[in-house]
């Protein structure tokens, strides 16, 4: 049987193991020994091997790095929220897309894990039996079945958040405190006095951290109240309630935007007029503030550094070394200034 010509250099993109093996005169086996490290091959068919694959210029996928390194080349990403509420995270989305970008390049695959998932098909395949070499938790909740088992089994694992109880996590996060500081001085800027804030019941940091910044930096007593669910719906039967109050208040600071369009609408079935009645202020920069009727003042958070935080990081702990990498500085934000709390 003829040999077949080796590919030319404008083919030699598409060479693969296959072809190497049938050039070399070897199985396909024997080229994964040889690039794996994992099983010994003669000094000689080693050499041509090797000289085949370069005079092919094959590049070992992930998987032959798996087997060279002893990793799955797999990670696990967990975000808190689930079902229709995901699909209402912009910024999930937009820091995913960084995130899958950095793991590209660095040859690494994803699976994504849903909040407290089943143990069986989630936690004892991928844990317990190592199927993935980390895990990168989007604001973990304590108590949640994953996350527990992350840290039980002590797994690399990095964070958007605090992982609370667990303060030497490496984490990625934003500077919370500041940016509602900034909130608050925009507007006061705007002549509002009296702001009220509309969280979430989420064990979260960063529900936790924002709760803490506005009580310590607004008069005591201000209204704040949180959602039981991350829905427009929620903000709009939480938007009435602090409109209908007695002292009702002149702005509210919103977790994030989509509970800032609930209020707003809150808003216009009482018939204030925002902002010269009513200043309204979401977290996120996302559609669902530029698009509302009156475009929304917004904080915005750059997903997309984060998630190539979150990866290069991880990716630091599972490289090892002498000195395990500090978590990096609380990521700045931008407050965007709209409509909704500019008064003439």
């Amino acid at each position: 049987m003829q040999k077949a010509a080796p590919p030319s250099p404008t083919s030699s993109r598409s060479s693969n193991i296959f072809q190497v093996a049938m050039e070399a005169g070897v199985s396909i086996t024997t080229v994964s020994h040889v690039f794996s490290g994992k099983r010994q091959v003669s000094e000689e068919t080693r050499r041509r091997v090797l000289a085949v694959a370069e005079l092919l210029d094959y590049k070992p996928r992930a998987s032959a790095r798996a087997l060279a390194t002893g990793r799955s080349m797999t990670i696990a990403v967990q975000h808190w929220l689930s079902g229709p509420e995901y699909a209402l995270s912009p910024f999930f989305g937009a820091m995913l897309t960084s995130m899958s970008e950095a793991a590209i390049g660095a040859g690494y695959s994803f699976i994504f894990v849903p909040a407290d998932p089943s143990p069986d098909v989630f936690v004892t395949p991928l844990i317990g039996e190592r199927r993935i070499d980390g895990a990168i938790l989007i604001d973990p909740v304590p108590g949640d079945v994953f996350v527990d088992a992350v840290i039980e089994h002590k797994l690399p694992t990095v964070s958007m958040g605090r992982v609370e109880g667990h303060p030497e996590k490496l984490t990625v996060d934003h500077d919370h405190a500041r940016a509602l500081a900034g909130v608050l001085e925009h507007l006061g800027s705007q002549g509002y006095e009296r702001p009220a804030m509309l969280s979430l019941v989420a064990e979260t940091s960063y529900v936790a951290d924002m709760g803490a910044a506005f009580e310590r930096l607004t008069a005591a007593g201000s209204p704040l109240l949180a959602a039981a669910e991350f829905s427009e719906r929620s903000g709009y039967e939480l938007g009435l309630e602090l409109l209908e109050a007695p002292d009702r208040p002149d702005a509210i600071f919103c977790v994030n935007d989509v509970l800032a369009v609930g209020v707003a609408r809150a808003a216009s079935e009482r018939g204030l007029i925002v902002p010269d009645e009513l200043g309204i202020v979401g977290v996120g920069d996302s559609p669902f503030a530029r698009d509302a009727p009156v475009p929304l003042t917004s904080v915005r958070l750059f997903p997309e550094r984060a998630g190539r935080l979150l990866l290069e990081l991880l990716e630091a702990v599972l490289a090892g070394g002498e000195h395990e990498p500090d978590s990096p500085d609380p990521i700045p934000t931008e407050l965007v200034v709209r409509a909704s709390t500019v008064r003439r």
